[in-house]
């Protein structure tokens, strides 16, 4: 009988294409499928990094330290090392929005999907593989108006966008770790006392954003009027995530076991300024409307330019979060965040028409604020909710347009929880996110409100399926 032999040829490389093959799919598949609903989305790029993962959700949309071990962060590729093995996540959301202005109102339901990828990574790793793809920007509108005017009549004036733009990313992660003793009853132990961990991922954005202003006047005697534009962009840059650990204090009591701790953690994420590409297309013509059917007539003015340049711009995140732990499960984690991007430095690059008259390109940022908690005891309470880890958060966003001199603002109230998948027999999570907020300019313009619910899944391994891990015999 002969000696055995370890194995040469470790799964890691045939799992790493085969992610690289599932991410590439979805990209084709999911690339032309944001979704939205709001007058806001359309100048410029549409409404920025407004869907998030169901966890991150319901944290006040943090991504820089306050993080969790079962769905990795898209924007912050650090995150991917927290995850304890090999993880696949999906999500969607569901909306609701109310539009008022003075006396008038609308709401309108509608869903789309969220981000989704793979990290691959070894159950007790220090290295970590990323594949994702995430929605960047959303577009998307329909509002109409009408009123009369001197010599023409009853007209109305229609106004429809959509589309948005996907961030796809490849990247990679790592952690370092440091460890000391600590006495633990009349013994003492080695335990982790730091961790640095870095990652750095591509962060190439496309996608599609089209608009179509339309006046339709109803007396037949006269020609419509309709304007086109269509933009499609791209661009690759990458984008950088650090979080540092340290351990402020632990406790062990005289048998050995572990009491409680407290953590500090801080992070950072930061994507610089790189070249955009674009195809701009442009028709103005006049129509004339036959069963509520516009036919074009004429060509007032066609332009199209197929390799326009400009610039994205740069942007970054800091953040800091406490966690404390506890010997019986309990877990608390609070931190704040700040994010900014640097639009209004790049503003002189982009083409006039993807920006609509009275709105300009100003400077974008946003605070954050969440809390994570676990209630402790798992054994002693119900076997799904007594394991669910809960989230709150709240958040204020400026977005990169200022109409009229005022900044389009975003604020929302969030919460969330996650619970074991039962039944799996692996540390699949299902994750849920819900974001209640409001919209707004000024006093007096358009306020919408909106309710946004996330719905996710992580799929982990059955827990005796040790992927990546050499085998010891061919």
């Amino acid at each position: 009988m002969s000696n055995p032999t370890p194995s040469n040829h470790p799964t890691f490389g045939r799992l790493a294409l085969a992610a690289l093959g599932v991410a590439l799919l979805c990209s084709i598949s999911g690339a032309a499928q944001q979704s939205e609903f709001s007058p806001y989305s359309r100048y410029g790029f549409g409404l920025i990094g407004q869907l998030q993962t169901p966890a991150y959700a319901g944290m006040g949309g943090m991504e820089t330290t306050l993080l969790t071990g079962f769905q990795f962060q898209p924007n912050n590729p650090a995150s991917a090392t927290y995850l304890s093995q090999t993880t696949f996540q999906a999500s969607g959301i569901a909306n609701q929005v109310r539009l008022e202005q003075g006396e008038a109102s609308a709401s309108a339901a509608f869903g789309s999907p969220g981000p989704f990828g793979i990290v691959v990574k070894r159950n007790g790793g220090k290295n970590a593989l990323i594949l994702n793809l995430s929605p960047y920007s959303n577009s998307g509108y329909a509002i109409t108006l009408s009123d009369t005017y001197d010599g023409i009549g009853l007209a109305n004036q229609r106004y429809e966008g959509d589309g948005g733009l996907s961030a796809l990313n490849i990247g990679w992660a790592r952690v370092f770790k440091g460890s000391k003793r600590v006495p633990a009853g009349s013994d003492s132990i080695r335990i982790q006392s730091n961790a640095l961990h870095l990652g750095i991922q591509t962060h190439y954005l496309f996608g599609q954003i089209s608009r179509t202003s339309t006046v339709d006047i109803i007396d037949p005697t006269f020609l419509d009027h309709r304007n086109r534009f269509t933009a499609q962009h791209r661009s690759i840059t990458a984008n950088a995530g650090m979080v540092y650990d340290q351990l402020l204090h632990v406790r062990y009591d005289d048998r050995g076991d572990f009491e409680q701790s407290l953590s500090l953690r801080m992070g950072g994420v930061f994507t610089p300024s790189t070249n955009l590409h674009s195809s701009l297309t442009s028709i103005d013509e006049t129509t004339q409307t036959l069963g509520g059917i516009p036919f074009p007539l004429d060509t007032a003015f066609y332009s199209e330019r197929l390799d326009y340049r400009a610039r994205m711009p740069r942007s970054f995140g800091l953040g800091s979060s406490f966690h404390f732990d506890r010997g019986d499960g309990m877990r608390i984690a609070a931190g704040i965040e700040y994010k900014a991007a640097a639009w209004d430095d790049v503003a002189v690059d982009f083409a006039p028409e993807m920006q609509s008259d009275g709105v300009e390109w100003v400077a974008a940022e946003s605070m954050h604020l969440g809390l994570q908690f676990n209630l402790g005891n798992p054994e002693q309470r119900n076997p799904t909710w007594g394991k669910a880890t809960y989230r709150l958060g709240v958040n204020r966003q400026r977005q990169p347009y200022a109409v009229n001199g005022h900044q389009v603002q975003t604020q929302a109230i969030t919460g969330g929880f996650t619970l074991p998948l039962v039944g799996s027999r692996s540390l699949s999570r299902l994750h849920f996110g819900t974001e209640v907020g409001g919209r707004f300019t000024q006093e007096g313009a358009l306020e919408e409100t909106f309710l946004r619910f996330h719905f996710g899944v992580s799929l982990m391994p059955f827990y005796k399926n040790n992927w990546l891990i050499p085998r010891l015999y061919d």
